[in-house]
């Protein structure tokens, strides 16, 4: 299984939420068991590959940005507006991609080698506007609302 980022649209007043989630056999978050409304994964290499860009989101820590690569990010509506902004330029850039995608990732090497090489990540275009497309969706929900929040949840 892949390692994956879960943003979900939660009410800011719901301090039991995590004891309500449900996961499959897989570890996924069982969306409909869930009883959430709004669910959206990515794929940590994604998310890694726009790093330096979340960066720049602020999130519920007064003063921070960027989200707990980790564990939960509370994400409120001017975060969230931020949020989509950086998205939206995500989506307008692979717009314009070739149909399969050969990304850049991260670095790697085996022990013993004196060399490494940078990992080749493999996506279509398709999942990719798809999955930037749903995260816009979500932000415009929470940036347009006073009880909702976005929660990120890390790896």
């Amino acid at each position: 299984m892949p390692l994956i980022h879960e943003f979900l649209v939660v009410s800011k007043d719901d301090d039991l939420l995590l004891n309500k989630i449900i996961r499959d056999d897989n570890g996924r978050i069982d969306k409909k068991k869930s009883g959430l409304d709004y669910l959206v994964e990515v794929d940590d290499d994604l998310i890694q590959y726009f790093s330096d860009t979340l960066k720049w989101i602020p999130n519920g820590l007064k003063g921070a940005h960027g989200l707990n690569y980790y564990g939960l990010t509370e994400i409120y509506s001017f975060g969230a507006s931020k949020l989509k902004s950086v998205i939206q330029g995500w989506y307008y850039l692979f717009d314009n991609a070739p149909s399969i995608l050969h990304l850049t990732g991260n670095y790697s090497w085996i022990n013993g080698e004196k060399t490494g090489k940078y990992e080749i990540l493999h996506f279509t275009k398709e999942e990719i506007i798809f999955m930037l497309l749903e995260l816009i969706k979500i932000c415009e929900i929470v940036e347009n609302s006073d009880d909702k929040i976005l929660l990120h949840m890390g790896i």
